[in-house]
């Protein structure tokens, strides 16, 4: 029986948890791990800042720049990874006279996808209220691209955006096995659509996501882009994992991409 497009229960499930396509996910995955090691070798530790009341709710910031930002919101489907493992990227940005931040937050089930969104929220706020930058780009992966694209619907202080591999409309994620830890209902699934709310989004914004995305994500991508009006990158042999490792190679799409961004 069909219960999204032409998906049953089974296939809509599996286009929903990207690991179907992709069994090699972990070990791709922990080459950020890896590769954030390396960059604070070169640039030393972060300044790490609470932004909120809870432990988990810290940011780092890599470089001595404060009046450019570029904010890094990490995927996992939004219960896996952490802020540390998020620095692999820090490097060209840093050398481009600008601030690096990956943002620490809560996860699913431990707290709600509502609490998560206002974490990342809170964050982005107390970048704006600390420092006033010149810029406040923001860049998100996965299911931090769904909390990016979230923000930009509420923040009218976001300078430009890049959102990568993400999830803008959560119908399908409510009818899929992922709702057993999301926790959606159809309210939620209204008020945390972004693409129901692209009227409220006033910054520019790039979408990009990989050519070997499975179908739901690419086509989530591609309506979006289309709902904007934004420009549109989609990386050639790239996976849904390996694409944001490019965010820290200046001369991908996506890194030029993100650089342009700061101007």
């Amino acid at each position: 029986m069909k219960v999204f497009r032409d998906y049953d229960q089974a296939g809509l499930d599996a286009q929903y948890e990207q690991r179907t396509f992709l069994p090699n996910a972990e070990a791709i995955i922990q080459r950020y791990t890896v590769a954030s090691d390396a960059v604070r070798q070169r640039l030393g530790e972060p300044e790490t800042h609470r932004y909120g009341e809870s432990e988990v709710e810290a940011l780092d910031i890599y470089g001595t720049a404060r009046d450019k930002f570029l904010v890094f919101v990490h995927g996992g489907a939004w219960k896996r990874q952490g802020k540390r493992a998020q620095a692999f990227a820090a490097e060209p940005f840093v050398r481009a006279g600008a601030a690096y931040v990956a943002v620490g937050f809560g996860l699913l089930p431990s707290i709600t996808l509502p609490e998560m969104a206002a974490q990342v929220q809170r964050a982005l706020a107390f970048i704006h209220d600390r420092y006033r930058p010149k810029t406040l780009a923001l860049v998100g992966h996965s299911s931090g691209a769904h909390l990016s694209a979230c923000a930009l619907t509420r923040l009218p202080y976001i300078s430009a955006a890049l959102v990568i591999s993400g999830i803008y409309d959560l119908l399908p994620v409510r009818l899929s096995a992922r709702n057993e830890y999301v926790r959606l209902d159809e309210r939620l699934e209204e008020e945390y659509s972004p693409i129901r709310h692209a009227a409220k989004i006033r910054c520019p914004v790039t979408v990009a996501w990989s050519e070997k995305e499975g179908a739901e994500f690419d086509r989530q991508s591609r309506e979006f882009a289309e709902r904007l009006k934004a420009p549109a990158i989609m990386a050639k042999g790239l996976n849904h994992f390996e694409i944001v490792e490019t965010l820290a190679d200046p001369a991908s799409p996506v890194g030029r991409a993100a650089l342009n961004m700061l101007g």
